[in-house]
């Protein structure tokens, strides 16, 4: 299989928000096991038991935390985290329209990462603002975006259509 041609490279991250929550919820689930207010456990398996925690943290952050997405010479290519392991393809042939828009990502799909039922389908990491790619078989696709008119230019150019023949 041919490695495709990146022309276009943007990656999202995760909002802070959400890297405090869960880094908090980890420090005040291990704390008590560092104190040792657990005096039947010995400190080996309590050590054992926090770094598991911190791992899965860890884990969460590298597999899911952000989005990057990537223009290539046929397709747009996205995954979340910081490795291909939740990833999408769309060919830029199956691309019919393509439009920046403002959406509610709480309020349309309940939130950000990969949502969506039906024909109608967002992968987002934060904010409001993204490239709705209206897809054939009239599925929706919005990809989140810090630079939405950026990301549409780079599209556009890729599947060799103007940004005057936008949407």
């Amino acid at each position: 299989m041919k490695t495709e041609h990146t022309t276009y490279r943007e990656r999202t991250p995760g909002p802070a928000w959400v890297r405090a929550i869960l880094w908090g919820a980890i420090v005040l689930g291990c704390y008590p096991l560092l104190i040792g207010s657990d005096v039947e456990t010995s400190l080996m398996p309590r050590l054992a038991i926090v770094g598991a925690v911190v791992c899965m943290g860890v884990a969460v952050e590298v597999f899911l935390n952000g989005l990057t997405v990537l223009v290539q010479e046929t397709r747009v290519f996205m995954y979340l985290g910081m490795f291909p392991l939740v990833r999408r393809s769309v060919p830029l042939s199956d691309i019919v329209t393509m439009e920046s828009v403002r959406y509610q990502p709480i309020r349309e799909f309940g939130g950000w990462g990969v949502r969506g039922w039906g024909k109608r389908k967002a992968w987002s990491a934060r904010g409001s603002q993204a490239v709705a790619l209206t897809l054939e078989g009239e599925r929706l696709l919005l990809i989140g975006s810090d630079h939405p008119r950026r990301l549409e230019e780079r599209i556009r150019a890729a599947s060799g259509e103007s940004t005057a023949n936008s949407s």
